[in-house]
């Protein structure tokens, strides 16, 4: 006996394979548009990423644009000069506003530097991208989004506003590339301000009107990478990340914990967050150095000095090393470059500068030491004597008696303050060294005068902030 099928049954079965095939169409259909949209995200979210990379790629070629004369601390304004803007291919677009564009691929970024205010130029970066794939740009809304069809806008730029300012080159009492060993007895800093009436006498460091600003700071990240044993230190200390202090029976901290004979360090005078880069020096490359055995203008044996310059202007020893001393003339401003040969002043040789008067040297002899009468700055500000140590200078060594008022800045070499016998010996301004040993009896005075009114070390960013986007 036969049996026929329903025609019913084979409906049944036609509707409900249909069915599964509408749901599986339906769950590969919604699993292709989540992949889609996941890929959107991901494409914009790499393209958006990749916009704000050419930014800061534009501001950093800004910073390094601005900053060319660095280590060149006396020429550090000279990025303006269109033969300097030339070289790396910015133009001047408007008085005081340069413009570059630097093309990466398709992308690119636009800069604007407008240096309107003076040591403080605003660096304006837009970084512009190409969206790749082209799918994978602004959703789409209704029917074209379905049907997948791209949006016709095909880049995305995003827009950084920087600002910035020239650095300080002198910012401390005593600071050190390395470790910093402070070993002496009776060792002090503290701060003044020859430029405030209340914070000196006549313009000179008075002890009944200090500061507590002697800040001492090492750019070292090992243990111990500042060691102020028993010093007393009115200010601060700092070492790079991680670095630590080691300190005996010393203190660190204000006016009042120093004075009131607290051992330790106060709350809140150590960070370890040093990150300096202290640039070689360069000698300037505005000057035309005559030698001191030719020119008018210098007299040699003249007292018992080595030198006596009667004359301002840019004068350059080579190879002969400087023992008996140097002495600049009234009213006279002297830069002198120093080849080969050393500096060692000895028995009663000095380098004097009357009051009035300044010099800067340039030195790129291996050492640079200083005993005998010293360094004698009758005008008692720091900034009248400098002292730039090229990166062959390696060593600076103080083992006399008298004070010292200056500026020192040698990244490459290594500082030795010994002698003082008994007494306490002055230091009066700043030091920048690659180390520093200390043996003797010293006493730092940082002039904050030379923060606001000293050479600079170039420009850096006060802030950063971005101040729109947009697709193009």
């Amino acid at each position: 006996m036969k049996t026929i099928p329903r025609r019913n049954q084979h409906g049944s079965v036609l509707v409900v394979g249909l069915l599964i095939t509408f749901i599986l169409g339906v769950t590969l259909a919604s699993y292709l548009i989540l992949v889609r949209g996941q890929n959107l995200s991901v494409v914009r979210s790499q393209t958006w990423n990749s916009a704000f990379a050419l930014s800061e790629a534009g501001v950093e070629d800004a910073l390094a644009m601005i900053n060319k004369y660095s280590g060149n601390f006396e020429m550090l304004h000279n990025w303006t000069n269109p033969a300097s803007l030339d070289a790396d291919n910015w133009e001047t677009i408007a008085p005081n506003v340069y413009k570059v564009r630097r093309n990466i691929g398709p992308d690119y970024y636009d800069v604007y530097v407008t240096n309107g205010v003076i040591n403080r130029p605003t660096l304006y970066s837009i970084g512009t991208v190409t969206w790749v794939p082209t799918y994978a740009s602004r959703t789409q809304r209704g029917f074209l989004a379905a049907v997948g069809v791209p949006s016709p806008k095909t880049t995305l730029s995003r827009k950084l506003d920087v600002l910035t300012r020239m650095d300080p080159l002198f910012n401390f009492a005593l600071a050190a590339v390395n470790v910093i060993e402070l070993n002496g007895n009776d060792v002090a800093t503290d701060s003044f301000d020859s430029t405030v009436a209340d914070y000196n006498t006549g313009g000179m460091y008075d002890p009944d009107k200090n500061k507590a600003g002697g800040d001492v700071v090492s750019n070292d990240t090992i243990r111990n990478a500042l060691n102020v044993g028993n010093a007393e230190i009115k200010g601060s200390v700092k070492t790079g990340p991680k670095g630590t202090v080691g300190i005996a029976s010393g203190s660190v901290g204000d006016e009042a914990w120093v004075d009131g004979g607290n051992m330790g360090i106060q709350d809140g005078h150590f960070t370890d967050d040093m990150n300096v880069v202290w640039d070689p020096v360069l000698p300037p490359t505005n000057a035309l150095w005559l030698p001191v055995s030719g020119p008018a203008g210098v007299l040699s044996g003249y007292g018992g000095y080595d030198y006596y310059f009667t004359a301002s202007g840019d004068f350059e020893v080579h190879g002969n090393s400087i023992s008996k001393g140097i002495l600049i003339g009234t009213n006279v401003h002297v830069r002198l470059k120093v080849y080969a040969g050393d500096i060692k002043i000895t028995g009663s040789g000095e380098i004097r500068i009357p009051a009035n008067s300044s010099l800067k040297i340039y030195m790129a002899g291996p050492q640079f030491s200083i005993a005998g009468g010293g360094v004698v700055n009758e005008s008692g500000y720091a900034v009248n004597f400098q002292y730039y140590g090229l990166p062959t200078n390696t060593r600076i060594d103080f083992q006399g008696n008298g004070d010292f008022t200056g500026c020192i800045y040698a990244p490459n070499a290594d500082f030795y303050l010994g002698g003082g016998g008994s007494g306490r010996v002055d230091f009066i301004g700043s030091s920048i060294t690659k180390t520093v040993t200390l043996k003797g009896h010293y006493n730092f005075h940082y002039d904050e005068a030379l923060g606001k009114f000293g050479p600079r070390r170039g420009y850096t960013i006060i802030s950063w902030s971005e101040v729109g986007w947009n697709e193009l």
